[in-house]
């Protein structure tokens, strides 16, 4: 089994000193004869105490070099006692039957043994993050009598063919990672690329809230691949659990990526590109309050602590709720148009951009899960220089935009191949031009009604408008002044999804495929559009008006074509090596652009006025 460096189950270590497992290697009994390994770790002025359970598929040993909530070698001088068990079929419990496995009974038959050992006293907490996180909810469902409370983090139990398949596309990276750790899912994962009575099995049986019997502080970050599913996960784990508990489920959301590939985690300062100076010990403090409120019957406060901790990015603030959701319900539509703005009033003409699968837009962090990949806020501003890549960008605001929700992309699309897939990447344009990633999301062409069954799809036909919609994650941001709320849309996102060949074939198989050439339509009968969750009071305040220079055609293989609300006092137009290629300053409005080599060109136009913007131009 393969295991990377930097493994789910950690929190990234301070010192290169070991613990000593006060038991090392002990086995614990299961109800069917096998019994899986566990280590111990006892505070040696403590004779008994609570205990933590941590279940891992991702070797215990690893557990010498810290444990977590800032613990590490300090374990002295803590109130709990931790016992870290290996999954069945996982390093110290790799020989115990995996062929009908139930996480759930392993969990409660290691919190009967625990109960029985004369070091323990009564209760049991559950942490960990990822797969950590999900068996706690596995465990859930057998409701032992001792189990107290759980912080499961980035995380649910919930399999369906929407965690593998987003928008009816693979993707690929995250699962190729699974396979990687020693999960095994994809002769399973490919047998089953459509949705399917094994789908809708999977979806009914594993989606857990209704089985909560404890308080759980659930913690996720924006830039995890669960977020979506969590916020939904939490929104019920407050109306259909146990009526005991209903009121005793927390919620914290921090500015973090799903961690495992990297250096950052749920409650590091420095996540991608950006730092969060304010969002480095909320992990930790809030599991201490919470576990010494339940565990230990500290009079802390936390029962008056608000249901819902948020981040806002962009804003960079903390925020609190006490609702089951924090969305907002008010939707602010933006028009895409053939200037490449984002806007309040209906668009014109169309936007084209070509893409051939042998070389796919790269992906460039986010809410990946891949030893290959960047995690978090990345900017984006290199697929400015791809011309398989087009943009979309609002004015800079002169107020915050606060979004907070799920933002969706419908465009009427066409093209000259009967399948693709459309990528949004949802950026913050910075005033100092970086384009930093906020969320993105995938929609596959032939499921573009929705339907993910064999029977759904829909292929496409030459030159024929249809309507797709791309659905965002659930993300909250605040877009600050003088920052654009710009998307991106490709073709694909390689490597984490899947790159379709575009030919309309059976899916999934090797080949080169074929070139596709996408129209994205802005006029009043085809208006292309972004919704999104916001204060509209405040974005309404905006200017309702589009960029005050305009570019046309593009991409252009003869003349091109300036048009200004202002008196434009110089052009310059420069290669991808940032060579000049021609320079005006008479304030021309024509640019014969035909006996230039086809590529990406950036153009300059600078204003009377001293302001200026720059289009990226494509010369076919």
């Amino acid at each position: 089994m393969r295991v990377f460096s930097f493994l789910l189950c950690l929190t990234p270590l301070l010192s290169f000193a070991q613990l000593t497992p006060s038991f090392d290697d002990i086995f614990i009994p299961m109800r069917d004869g096998d019994s899986l390994q566990a280590d111990v770790y006892i505070p040696a002025n403590l004779d008994s105490a609570e205990v933590v359970l941590i279940q891992t598929p991702y070797n215990k040993d690893l557990y010498v070099n810290g444990l977590p909530l800032g613990i590490l070698q300090d374990v002295d001088n803590q109130p709990f006692i931790w016992v870290i068990v290996d999954w069945r079929g996982f390093y110290g419990s790799g020989n115990a039957d995996v062929s009908d496995v139930n996480r759930g009974e392993d969990g409660f038959d290691i919190m009967e043994w625990i109960t029985q050992q004369t070091w323990h006293k009564n209760r049991i907490a559950t942490w960990g993050p990822s797969a950590l996180g999900g068996v706690q909810y596995q465990t859930m469902i057998e409701k032992h009598p001792n189990y107290t409370c759980a912080i499961p983090q980035v995380a649910t139990a919930h399999q369906s063919y929407e965690n593998y398949f987003y928008g009816g596309v693979l993707e690929e990276a995250r699962l190729n990672t699974l396979d990687a750790l020693g999960y095994g899912l994809s002769p399973l994962v490919m047998a089953n690329v459509y949705k399917n009575a094994l789908w809708n099995f999977l979806d009914n049986s594993t989606w857990y809230p209704s089985e909560i019997h404890v308080p759980t502080l659930q913690m996720g970050g924006w830039y995890d691949h669960n977020i979506d599913e969590m916020m939904d996960f939490y929104k019920d784990s407050r109306n259909i659990s146990e009526v005991s508990v209903r009121n005793q489920q927390w919620l914290l959301v921090g500015p973090w990526v799903h961690g495992g590939t990297g250096a950052a985690y749920v409650g590091s300062v420095i996540q991608g590109e950006l730092t969060y100076p304010n969002a480095g010990t909320q992990a930790n403090d809030y599991s201490w309050d919470f576990l010494n409120y339940y565990m230990l019957d500290s009079a802390n406060g936390w029962d008056s602590h608000p249901k819902i901790n948020f981040y806002q990015m962009g804003e960079n603030e903390w925020k609190t709720s006490n609702n089951q959701e924090i969305n907002h319900s008010t939707e602010q539509v933006l028009y895409l148009n053939e200037f490449g703005t984002l806007q309040y009033d209906l668009g014109l003409g169309q936007s084209n951009f070509q893409v051939d699968p042998s070389d796919p837009s790269p992906t460039i962090g986010g809410a990946t899960l891949h030893p290959d990949l960047d995690q978090g806020p990345y900017d984006q501003s290199t697929l400015e220089q791809r011309s398989d890549v087009i943009s979309f960008e609002t004015i800079a605001f002169s107020d915050p935009i606060e979004v907070r929700g799920r933002i969706k992309a419908i465009l009427r699309v066409s093209s000259d191949r009967p399948d693709g897939d459309l990528v949004i990447r949802l950026v913050d344009e910075y005033p100092d031009g970086r384009n930093m990633l906020i969320t993105d999301g995938v929609q596959r062409l032939r499921f573009r009604d929705g339907d993910y069954t064999e029977s759904g799809e829909r292929f496409m036909q030459p030159g024929v408008k249809e309507e797709v919609q791309i659905s965002l994650p659930f993300t909250c941001y605040t877009f600050m002044p003088g920052h654009k709320l710009k998307i991106y849309i490709s073709g694909n996102s390689g490597i984490r999804w899947n790159v379709n060949l575009q030919d309309g074939g059976e899916m999934y198989q090797s080949g080169t495929g074929q070139i596709a050439n996408y129209n994205i339509h802005h006029d009043s009968d085809s208006p292309s559009r972004i919704v999104v969750p916001t204060n509209s009071i405040v974005l309404g305040q905006q200017e309702n008006k589009p960029s005050s220079i305009h570019v046309y055609p593009n991409p252009s293989s003869g003349i091109i074509q300036i048009k200004s609300d202002e008196q434009i006092s110089q052009i310059e137009l420069t290669d991808l090596k940032g060579r000049l290629v021609f320079e005006d300053f008479e304030g021309q409005e024509e640019i014969k652009v035909d006996d230039l080599p086809s590529g990406i060109y950036f153009l300059k136009i600078t204003l009377h006025s001293g302001s200026f913007q720059t289009k990226k131009i494509q010369i076919q």
